[in-house]
């Protein structure tokens, strides 16, 4: 286990619409929490660390999102996050857990767990995994000598599909009514992005930033609700906060969202600066606009590349057979896979004629269109 607290962030130049990106030094620092290096490496989970440990966002979700019967019990106040996650090693992929702690107004205290299903579809293993995870607590306290506390679970799931999986583990026994009391109820909370439209999405501009993208991250139209979910950074006090908070938000849409190009997002965003050419928006654009251009480097090193090795080829065949019919050119040309074209600059060394060699182009084509 490690501690992460992204402490860097790139300035800037807000004066021209160009890439203008200086060394990266520290700004006001976020918050740091445990995580080890599969947490590191999982967008979902480093996004969800990163929004929710924020004790003001953590304290907002709570607020709107708990019903309103525990909350009128809870000190919000008095949030305060613990540093263990109880998650097991192999089920990192899956889930991802914030524990805090809360002064109760009668004087004592409970725990609030909030535990991130960051699958795309329902786990019906989650009534079992939330029981698990608060026996675990609970455990930890005991062993540590100290009073078991009431645990107030909080699952949050982000997926495309809706939740029908039950809300307590009493959900996952049948048997007659008699034997319920031998079986735990173990309820937890839940909040369904799914079943959000944009509008019920509720709390401070962060929350509504953290729980819109997380709605939207698996959506293959993630695009066209980028230009809403970025005009709530208007909201956010203080230029310095929301910089550090767009920074969050464009690492975790450029590693989770799979589906979304950096040039639909050069297009969106100057799309969005021709309305307002604001700070937050130039940020989003020179992000973008690196990334398109990083990918573009790539791009165009891979096509160089492809270009040297269909050159290869056709200078075997010319020094081997003398001349190449006009129709091979264009074949070895239209073959864009380099794996391909350093199989058929193989063969054009070894070939006997350039009927075998026409016959393994046409195969290789064949191959490329299935």
């Amino acid at each position: 286990m490690g501690k992460i607290c992204d402490p860097f962030i790139r300035e800037t130049n807000f004066l021209s619409t160009s890439v203008n990106y200086t060394e990266a030094r520290p700004i006001t620092q976020l918050p740091c929490y445990n995580i080890s290096m599969s947490e590191l490496a999982n967008p979902h989970d480093r996004f969800f660390k990163e929004t929710f440990s924020r004790i003001e966002v953590a304290r907002d979700l709570l607020a709107n999102y708990l019903p309103p019967d525990v909350v009128a019990l809870l000190d919000l106040n008095s949030l305060e996050a613990q540093s263990d996650s109880f998650i097991d090693a192999d089920l990192q992929e899956q889930f991802a857990d914030l524990l805090y702690k809360v002064a109760l107004k009668d004087g004592s205290s409970a725990y609030v767990y909030i535990l991130l299903e960051h699958k795309s579809y329902p786990d019906p293993d989650t009534p079992f995994q939330v029981l698990r995870y608060e026996m675990r607590i609970w455990e930890n306290d005991w062993r540590n000598g100290e009073d078991l506390k009431p645990i107030i679970p909080l699952v949050l799931y982000h997926g495309r599909e809706r939740w029908r999986v039950a809300t307590d583990f009493s959900g996952l026994f049948a048997g007659d009514e008699v034997l319920r009391p031998y079986w735990p109820q173990a309820r937890y909370e839940l909040l369904d992005l799914s079943r959000y439209s944009d509008e019920e999405v509720r709390g401070a501009a962060r929350l509504q930033i953290g729980l819109l993208v997380m709605r939207y991250i698996f959506d293959p139209a993630l695009h066209e609700y980028l230009a809403d979910i970025f005009a709530l950074f208007r909201d956010l006090s203080g230029s310095r906060t929301a910089l550090e908070y767009l920074h969050t938000v464009l690492y975790y849409v450029g590693q989770a969202a799979a589906h979304l190009q950096p040039e639909e997002m050069v297009t969106i965003v100057q799309n969005m600066l021709a309305e307002e050419g604001s700070e937050i928006m130039q940020t989003v654009a020179d992000h973008w606009i690196e990334q398109g251009i990083e990918q573009g480097i790539e791009q165009g090193i891979e096509q160089g590349i492809e270009q040297g090795l269909r050159e290869a080829v056709l200078d075997n065949l010319l020094v081997r057979f003398g001349s190449i019919p006009p129709e091979m050119e264009e074949g070895v040309a239209a073959v864009s896979n380099a794996d391909q074209l350093r199989y058929l600059r193989r063969q054009a060394i070894l070939v006997e004629d350039l009927d075998e060699f026409a016959a393994l182009l046409s195969e290789s084509s064949a191959g490329a269109d299935e």
